[in-house]
């Protein structure tokens, strides 16, 4: 592992047989963040590896959306910190999106028949990345979404440190997906979280291409916003 800075800007280098793997440790901003890549791709160009740099971006807009000549994204992540009580209180959750027949209820009440379910499931209508059951521990504000007596969706919340729970897995089944049946769980858990705990803050992960949910928080995170960054992990494309 070598380690290299500029004035600015420090980061690791782990070059394997095959690849050369460059993690900027310094968050920057997206045009800061578009010299460093050329300056990468005038560096390591010519290499017969695969270049990859992952960077961390501190800005939260619509409009840092970053392209770069020579550099194709192969991961993007949206990392936020919200003030519990904060978020709570936005107008999206001012409103009920369950309807009649959606009930929420905590995840300790899965029966035997939906645990059996669940394992049926996993990469059949949901990837192994969202099983519910593959935590060792889980705060008691996890959850999951029934439609009468079908289990369609579940939120899996995370003790991270004395102040943040975090917000590991917020899934619901592919046929009853909506961003209000999403934000309503989200809602329940927070609701628990400040009423059973001391917990003050919350950390959870939005996919890149989870255009939906980041519109929202575009329009609607700035106020509970502790903090933010945006992991990509680029890749140099080759040239012939």
């Amino acid at each position: 592992m070598k380690y290299q800075q500029n004035i600015e800007q420090e980061w690791l280098i782990d070059e394997q047989e095959n690849s050369l793997n460059i993690v900027v440790t310094t968050k920057v901003s997206s045009s800061k963040l578009v010299e460093l890549l050329a300056h990468f791709a005038a560096e390591y160009g010519t290499s017969n590896k695969d270049i990859y740099v992952q960077v961390s971006e501190v800005q939260f807009s619509k409009d840092n959306e970053v392209t770069a000549d020579k550099w194709k994204k192969e991961i993007s992540q949206h990392v936020f910190i919200l003030d519990a009580l904060k978020t709570k209180d936005l107008p999206i959750f001012s409103r009920n999106h369950l309807k009649e027949g959606f009930t929420v209820h905590s995840i300790q009440e899965l029966t035997p028949q939906e645990v059996d379910f669940i394992q049926k499931g996993e990469n059949v209508w949901f990837p192994t990345r969202y099983h519910p059951l593959c935590y060792e521990t889980i705060a008691d504000n996890s959850l999951i979404l029934r439609r009468h007596d079908e289990l369609i969706g579940w939120c899996v919340v995370l003790p991270s440190t004395n102040q943040l729970l975090m917000y590991d897995n917020l899934f619901v089944k592919e046929r009853y997906q909506s961003l209000g049946r999403s934000l309503s769980l989200f809602w329940h858990a927070i609701s628990i979280q400040l009423k059973r705990t001391q917990m003050k803050y919350l950390t959870f992960v939005v996919d890149g291409e989870n255009e939906k949910m980041l519109k929202v928080l575009q329009n609607k995170v700035h106020v509970p916003l502790v903090d933010y960054q945006k992991v990509t992990v680029f890749k140099l494309m080759k040239t012939d």
